[in-house]
């Protein structure tokens, strides 16, 4: 089965740190986002955590899908990872 691109949602720092050759960084969450979440964890709660952090997900998805995505062809297959 073939992909037509490997798309990382990891943050910035970590896809710098290392990713497949040729994917394109699309983050869920951006450096600062992430520190954030991570803290709100150890500091108020897990599920405090995870609400902000599905906020800010969905945010950043939908500005990936309107801002990359929506003029790719309805036969596009991506890796997402």
């Amino acid at each position: 089965m073939a992909f037509d691109e490997v798309i990382d949602v990891r943050s910035p720092a970590e896809f710098a740190e290392d990713h497949v050759p040729g994917a394109v960084n699309c983050p869920v969450l951006d450096d600062e986002e992430r520190a954030r979440v991570g803290t709100l964890y150890k500091q108020a709660s897990p599920f405090e955590a995870k609400k902000a952090g599905a906020a800010l997900v969905s945010r950043n998805i939908a500005k990936h899908i309107d801002e990359q995505f929506l003029a790719k062809p309805k036969h596009w297959r991506p890796l997402i990872y």
